[in-house]
């Protein structure tokens, strides 16, 4: 990639979060509130942290974690006291610092983390990947930094359902092609590819989405033993951060919930994929408490085959 480009993406990103008109302010406080409908959305991507609740001595460092350090706070709130939030932009950072929200942070470029090899447990990313401008090279690091596993929750990139049969693989292969050349609409719930939403955003960067199939071609590749795979479906609409998370109160709220009711059905039914993946990417070899938590929660966890060239 063209150094241009990638300064140029880089500094779009550090300035990310430095807007102070009335809304975003308002905005960014309703991430603290946790009875929106936003937050209830936001709170079922943590399902993975939830799973190793029984290891609460264990060292996490968030990546991607500008809005005032919210995934390492949240992870806080799961038990967990050494979690370090990091981004490279500071400003909501460092005024996270200042309210006291957060005890440290660090100013980091995800594709060239500071830290030493294994300098934590476990490194939580969340809708971060797609926006790097070289995310794989962040992966790597990601997986650098930690001793035991690397955790990614990223709009869904993979290309069919596991469970589809041949004619609605036809269908979703043609569906698929008029969308990405943006010939007619697909119908609602066939869940598309992500990066066909828009290609490129404001930063400079392409939208690059992940799937299943890469992450466990990057497991194997580096002789992991194990990884953790759960698909979830959202639905947004526009002004849920100040909705009520009560279906007796919102309508919205009420939408969301039928929305993602309906997209579970159709996936289930092998019609459809997931819209966001839940992914954990495991250096060693987890133990059985942590593999029941996984299989309790509804992940299915692939045993990997070592490289019989490796010893």
């Amino acid at each position: 990639m063209d150094n241009v480009i990638l300064e140029h993406s880089y500094n779009n990103q550090s300035k990310i979060f430095s807007g102070d008109s009335d809304y975003e302010k308002r905005l960014t406080a309703s991430w603290f509130d946790e009875t929106t409908a936003d937050y209830w959305r936001h709170n079922r991507m943590y399902e993975a942290v939830d799973c190793l609740q029984h290891d609460t001595s264990a060292s996490w460092v968030t990546v991607g974690d500008g809005r005032w350090g919210l995934d390492s706070i949240r992870i806080k709130k799961r038990g967990f006291q050494n979690v370090l939030p990091t981004d490279i932009c500071e400003t909501l950072l460092l005024e996270s610092k200042q309210k006291g929200l957060i005890d440290d942070y660090s100013v980091e470029n995800a594709e060239k983390l500071s830290f030493a090899n294994e300098s934590f447990d476990y490194v939580f990313c969340k809708e971060s990947f797609h926006h790097f401008p070289r995310p794989y090279m962040a992966l790597y690091e990601m997986l650098r930094v930690a001793s035991k596993a690397v955790f990614l929750a990223e709009p869904n990139d993979d290309p069919v359902p596991s469970t589809i049969s041949a004619k609605n693989f036809i269908k979703y292969k043609v569906r698929s092609f008029l969308s990405r050349y943006r010939i007619g609409t697909e119908p609602k719930f066939w869940g598309k590819p992500y990066y066909y939403q828009g290609g490129y955003e404001e930063s400079g960067n392409f939208v690059y989405s992940i799937s299943r199939h890469e992450v466990e071609k990057v497991c194997q590749g580096m002789n992991y033993p194990q990884l953790v795979v759960k698909g979830i479906n959202d639905s947004y609409i526009e002004g849920c951060e100040f909705e009520s998370a009560d279906v007796n109160k919102s309508d919205m709220f009420r939408t969301i919930q039928k929305d993602i009711s309906e997209q579970d059905k159709r996936c289930q039914q092998g019609k459809s994929i997931y819209s966001m993946v839940l992914l954990g990417l495991f250096k060693t070899k987890m133990d059985d408490q942590t593999r029941n938590m996984f299989v309790n929660h509804g992940f299915e966890v692939i045993d990997l085959p070592k490289n019989p060239y490796v010893k």
